[in-house]
């Protein structure tokens, strides 16, 4: 993801935010639970061939890559529906492929979240609501990805008065990207209230460039993270190191699901990093999640 990339993070202060004031009316909101909490570890795509050999074994076919991808991880974040709505064929072609606890998390066609009109004109809000439908128990969290552009001025209006008409049965958070989203502490957190309002959760984004999209917004009892990592730099484990407290954190508060993305330039060491944080997760939050098992370990860098 090039989204906040940079080229040196030897001098990116990475340390997380505090606890926004907001997030303490959503856990007031939500109430204890008794139930145990849900945690989605995932990369972007499950396409990718260098994860043959590594992730999938040798002389897999390619249309094979997901039913193996999930049995390793239990969510993906689809790059692939931001670039064209699926058709009820795909989709029963990827559920057949998954087990029941797979969750996948579909990004809004840029038909949707780069039109002015959010697609209501040619129909294509309703179309892949459908095909949302379609995946029925294995649909995750969509998401819509607003594209760098899109400003509060400009169209926070429309945006909010669009997702006041989102269906309340299919679960969505939003990424924001423009600056001016977090310049200025009222937009701010009339946003998230709004986002609460709705019942609609947030995307928060830990990438080099961009430290302001990192905003813990905690907005709903579903939570999205993009985890962007620098090529196993020693940062990576680190920053990993502070999510571990926070995402204790969270799930102490009443945090019922969270969808973690593990991004990184070369998609093989997203497995590397999502073993560590696994580990990290069932050590230190006394958690039982399953790692992936690598075909042929060739880490060279440190895992624990």
């Amino acid at each position: 993801m090039d989204f906040g990339k940079i080229k040196d993070v030897s001098k990116v202060d990475f340390s997380l935010p505090t606890e926004p004031s907001g997030n303490t009316d959503t856990w007031q909101q939500l109430g204890p639970t008794k139930t145990t909490p849900k945690i989605y570890i995932g990369s972007a795509r499950w396409s990718e061939k260098s994860l043959l050999g590594k992730l999938y074994p040798h002389g897999t076919a390619q249309k094979d890559y997901l039913y193996h991808y999930a049995r390793q991880f239990n969510t993906v974040e689809m790059n692939t529906t931001h670039y064209r709505i699926p058709t009820q064929v795909a989709v029963d072609q990827w559920t057949t492929k998954v087990p029941a606890y797979f969750k996948f998390c579909p990004k809004v066609p840029q038909s949707i979240s780069h039109s002015h009109d959010f697609g209501e004109a040619y129909r294509a809000s309703s179309l892949f609501q459908h095909s949302l439908r379609a995946f029925g128990g294995t649909l995750g969290l969509s998401f819509m990805q607003l594209p760098p552009t899109f400003g509060p001025y400009q169209q926070g209006k429309e945006l909010f008065t669009y997702l006041e008409k989102w269906p309340g049965d299919l679960p969505l958070a939003i990424e924001f990207r423009h600056p001016e989203w977090f310049a200025d502490p009222r937009i701010t957190r009339r946003t998230f209230d709004l986002l609460r309002e709705l019942a609609l959760s947030s995307v928060i984004t830990d990438t080099a460039g961009r430290r302001d999209v990192v905003h813990m917004q905690v907005c709903n009892a579903r939570q999205a993270v993009r985890f962007v990592g620098n090529s196993l730099h020693p940062t990576d484990y680190s920053r990993i190191d502070a999510w571990i407290d926070r995402i204790g954190l969270w799930l102490e508060q009443g945090l019922r699901e969270l969808y973690f993305f593990v991004h990184q330039p070369e998609e093989h060491l997203c497995v590397d990093l999502s073993i560590y944080l696994i580990h990290q997760l069932n050590e230190q939050l006394s958690l039982d999640l399953q790692a992936p098992r690598v075909v042929r370990q060739a880490v060279q860098k440190r895992l624990f």
